[in-house]
């Protein structure tokens, strides 16, 4: 019989240790996220240890795309920057040129039937610093993604197409962040 005293079964024997399953879970929970962290996996929107330092940025949209701009200011933010809408207290200026999304076929079937879309989302940007000078001519980033022909025609196409251009949209800003973050 154990005793609390001495810790030990009757017999001077130690106890055997009792494993349970919520031990296991957070074992191997703590088992994957070292070795997830080694590899420098991180969260989707995480920044990376990047940051833009606190900059504050102005953005002009020539783009005129609400969406975008929307997205451009929460990227900032989440970056580490400021955003500001006064030109004379921004430390850079951010302008969004324009942007774009197009569809093409990327395969056809032996009846020649369309199997699958490439959907490609452009933006056009440049950055200078407050007083003129630039730091970035204007540049085009690019993402794109190829998607099967939904099966329920025309509207069905147009609301995957829109969904991914969004994702693709959120793609092309991520990077435009990590090229921010890498001029600090």
């Amino acid at each position: 019989m154990w005793s609390p005293s001495s810790g030990r079964a009757a017999g001077g024997r130690v106890p055997a240790l009792r494993v349970t399953r919520r031990g296991l879970c957070l074992l191997g929970a703590a088992g994957l996220a070292a070795v997830l962290g080694g590899c420098g996996w991180r969260l989707r929107g995480s920044s990376g240890g990047y940051s833009l330092g606190g900059r504050l940025i102005q953005v002009q949209d020539q783009a005129g795309r609400a969406g975008l701009r929307r997205a451009v200011r929460q990227a900032i933010e989440g970056s580490g920057g400021r955003y500001t809408e006064a030109p004379g207290e921004a430390d850079w200026v951010l302008t969004l040129h324009g942007s774009q999304r197009s569809r093409e076929t990327a395969s056809v079937g032996a009846d020649g039937e369309v199997l699958d879309y490439r959907l490609t989302y452009t933006l056009d940007y440049s950055l200078a610093e407050a007083g003129g000078e630039r730091l970035v001519s204007r540049q085009s980033l690019e993402a794109e993604r190829t998607f099967a022909d939904p099966s329920g025609g025309a509207d069905a196409r147009r609301a995957r197409e829109d969904e991914l251009a969004a994702e693709l949209r959120a793609e092309v800003v991520r990077l435009l962040m990590l090229r921010l973050q890498a001029l600090d």
